[in-house]
């Protein structure tokens, strides 16, 4: 007999499952466990292995998306089995065309009353119609002087002189539009869903701050300078991170869940990051984060990091996030209206740092300014809080000996 290959379920969330790729041909011998096939769901890609010993045959191709539980293919027991999965599906003959309908086809058409595009019929003689095609003149460009407005071929040689003795006009090259279609996959595909219901559920509301992080750079420099003591190279994101945790536990409602009827402030922050990678956009959860030090949390973010790059994330990598934190300062971005990652109540941004003449004391001084973002559930909070929020924000970057105590 032979057995049926379906889409696993990878995830409570899964419905559909992409084809990446078949790691072995149509036809090849398998064995229980082996790895056959690499899928793509919402998060990762992910290994299929086969649940029998057999034959392979293969019907949903690499590319498909394809339905939980739906099949992909059959493992046959032997080679007549293998043989009969392979002719199963037959292509039906094509019905006899009637006689009437192949003797029409077959007839000549009428010189005279050939049709032309548009369903226009021209009025030509056979030899003034083999001169146009010869000379590849479109019949349209003829005007007939014989009976009844009929193209004769004198009218073909008069459109051929008139055109020698018109000056020449070099053609114009229309540019080719090559439209290239890319269907998104799995990952990006549950990204454009989440963010398009985010915005569809949630009153949100995006407020900034413009901050000095002269103080901030200087101190993540020193910090560098300690790189072999410390075990690692702390870098911006890490201090905006740690400062981000330490706010979190002076308004805690901003660490919280909402379902839209309830609001489950959360005494832990799992920290979500947000990381750019090529399948899409990632968002790693540091679990516990407010119980890490400067090192730890620089640690477990660039491993989660790396991993989401590598398309290595593991289950609950991504789950049971308390609020998130965007930050797009390596690109030419000041500032910008991140969307929230639902349950969440809000998520933090920060935009490039850029040196700027400011007032400093009532004098001039050039110093390195930066945005910081904040979106925000309208329903669970409102603008007194956010106020608060960024000005501790605020508080902390523009003295970052703050952030480590």
């Amino acid at each position: 007999m032979s057995f049926e290959l379906v889409m696993p379920r990878a995830g409570l969330t899964m419905v559909e499952g992409t084809i990446s790729t078949w790691t072995v041909p149509e036809g090849t011998a398998v064995k229980k466990g082996d790895a056959i096939m690499e899928f793509e769901n919402e998060k990762n890609t992910i290994e299929f292995a086969c649940t029998h010993d057999g034959i392979l045959h293969i019907t949903a191709q690499e590319g498909d998306v394809v339905a939980v539980g739906a099949p992909i293919g059959y493992v046959a027991e032997s080679q007549e089995e293998y043989a009969a999965l392979c002719g199963g599906q037959s292509v039906p003959a094509a019905a006899p065309e009637p006689a009437a309908a192949t003797q029409a086809a077959a007839a000549p058409v009428a010189a005279e009353k050939a049709p032309e595009s548009g369903g226009k019929r021209v009025r030509i003689t056979g030899l003034a119609r083999k001169m146009a095609h010869q000379n590849q003149i479109p019949l349209t460009e003829l005007k007939g002087t014989g009976p009844n407005g009929r193209i004769i071929a004198q009218d073909v040689k008069d459109y051929l002189a008139a055109k020698a003795e018109a000056p020449a006009v070099a053609p114009v090259q229309q540019p080719v539009d090559d439209v290239k279609k890319i269907p998104l996959s799995g990952i990006r595909k549950a990204i454009a869903r989440n963010m398009y219901t985010s915005l569809q559920e949630m009153a949100q509301c995006t407020a900034a701050v413009e901050v000095d992080v002269t103080d901030l750079l200087a101190y993540r420099q020193k910090l560098v300078g300690q790189q072999e003591f410390l075990g690692c190279k702390v870098t911006v994101n890490d201090l905006l991170c740690m400062a981000t945790v330490k706010m979190l536990k002076k308004h805690p409602t901003a660490n919280a869940t909402f379902d839209g009827s309830m609001l489950s402030v959360h005494s832990s922050v799992n920290l979500s990051v947000a990381v750019a990678a090529e399948a899409g956009l990632m968002v790693p959860v540091v679990k516990g984060a407010d119980h890490m030090g400067l090192v730890e949390l620089h640690q477990a973010m660039k491993d989660l990091a790396d991993r989401a790059r590598d398309k290595q994330l593991r289950d609950g990598d991504q789950s049971n996030g308390t609020f998130t934190v965007s930050n797009v300062g390596m690109f030419p971005i000041d500032w910008s209206t991140p969307i929230i990652n639902p349950p969440q109540v809000a998520i933090l941004g920060f935009g490039r740092s850029v040196k700027k003449m400011v007032v400093v004391g009532d004098e001039p001084k050039i110093r390195s300014m930066m945005h910081m973002f904040l979106t925000f559930d309208h329903r669970v909070f409102d603008g007194l809080e956010v106020g608060r929020i960024l000005e501790d924000m605020k508080t902390l970057v523009e003295n970052p000996e703050l952030i480590t105590l």
